[in-house]
């Protein structure tokens, strides 16, 4: 996939990404489901992780020299990003346990199926290219991992992490509708966000070990 065609798809992906989380979000604590708005902030984290992306791509144009060290600082950044987001949800689903909360279960299911679909679009755009081929090209060639779009690959891993937290999300909900389990929405909350934290700290390693150790940043 040529720079321009990755720019397209990208914002287009934001688009729907950040209309989804508004969405979401607000239903969320409309109906005070905790799974509901952590699949929405999810959202939030994966379109900032898409918009790193997109401006990474554009200055890269302008630096070609200059690609591995952007991109890896770009996951970098969007890693600090994500951590920040995990910790504000395992504090929220934490305090859901101890301070539960009635849930309008109908409305919940509904947006976070709605968020599911959501999800499956924006795999289905961003997969038919540089993403998948990229990591299989890496597969094939590791001796040049400072070539990998470190900043792409991590944005694309994100969204399949946010189909499945919307996965999650509707069985805690459906869970707690017809079992009375509620206690399962705060735990997929919390589970939701050590997914997110985990996603983070493994981007932080490896952006960082590129950022130490990129041969353009001993260069005089």
């Amino acid at each position: 996939m040529n720079n321009e065609v990755l720019k397209t798809k990208t914002l287009l992906v934001i688009a729907v990404t950040l209309l989804t989380m508004i969405a979401e979000i607000s239903f969320g604590f409309i109906t005070k489901s905790m799974a509901l708005t952590a699949d929405g902030f999810h959202m939030g984290t994966h379109a900032l992780a898409l918009f790193i992306t997109l401006l990474v791509c554009l200055v890269i144009a302008r630096y070609k020299d200059k690609e591995d060290v952007l991109n890896a600082l770009g996951g970098y950044t969007s890693a600090l990003f994500l951590g920040a987001t995990s910790i504000g949800i395992i504090y929220e689903s934490v305090s859901r346990f101890i301070n539960p909360q009635t849930i309008s279960f109908n409305e919940a299911i509904l947006v976070t199926v709605v968020g599911l679909i959501v999800n499956l679009i924006c795999i289905f755009i961003m997969s038919d290219g540089h993403g998948h081929h990229h990591l299989h090209a890496h597969q094939h060639q590791p001796e040049h991992h400072h070539k990998e779009n470190l900043n792409f690959k991590a944005a694309y891993l994100h969204i399949l992490a946010d189909a499945l937290t919307s996965v999650m999300a509707i069985l805690a909900l459906l869970c707690g509708k017809y079992f009375g389990w509620v206690f399962f929405d705060p735990l997929i909350g919390l589970i939701g966000g050590l997914i997110i934290l985990k996603w983070s700290v493994d981007l932080i390693k490896s952006s960082f070990n590129i950022l130490i150790g990129a041969p353009c940043i001993k260069k005089d």
